[in-house]
């Protein structure tokens, strides 16, 4: 590690949190778009900075916010097995809609999403990602959402948060 990096004042860490609560299928995409944004604020006045971004996303969602977006040609042939997911459980309301799919779709688009691995990288990029999936009635987080090895859960959002931070800064 150069000197100037180990010694570069300003911020080192920066996570930003967006939450998905209404109208999920349209929404999630331009909070990752705000998050993707900040990363670029911070990496232009701090390139060495390590900067997250989390998704927190409801397990279901009321009718008049559901959006049906269709499919993009790349999410309907994809080789990624998620696993036998279940749809994520809700009250006893019948009028709620699962977001289920559509976190599924945003896992498998957030795979092929490349990470900034150095701070020669472009400043758009994240250092790692969250995906939080939780149940607006019980406030419990969905235990299959993301599935565990896709570098998405809170866990492996913070593992590599905290290795990028120590390799760039220790």
């Amino acid at each position: 590690m150069s000197t100037s990096q180990k010694d570069a004042p300003g911020l080192r860490l920066a996570v930003e949190i967006k939450p998905v609560n209404l109208a999920v299928g349209r929404a999630i995409w331009n909070r990752f778009g705000d998050i993707r944004a900040f990363a670029v604020n911070i990496h232009l006045k701090f390139p060495f900075a390590v900067v997250g971004g989390i998704l927190a996303i409801p397990t279901w969602e009321w009718p008049h916010n559901h959006s049906a977006e269709p499919l993009a040609p790349e999410d309907l042939d994809s080789d990624e097995d998620l696993g036998d997911l279940e749809p994520a459980e809700t009250s006893d309301t019948t009028d709620k809609i699962s977001t289920t799919s559509i976190v599924k779709r945003l896992v498998r688009r957030l795979q092929r999403t490349r990470r900034r691995e150095t701070e020669a990288d472009a400043p758009h990029l994240l250092e790692a990602v969250a995906v939080i999936v939780y149940n607006p009635d019980t406030g419990t987080l969905d235990p299959n959402l993301p599935p565990p090895g896709h570098g998405l859960r809170w866990d492996e959002f913070c593992d590599t948060l905290a290795e990028t931070y120590d390799s760039r800064f220790e």
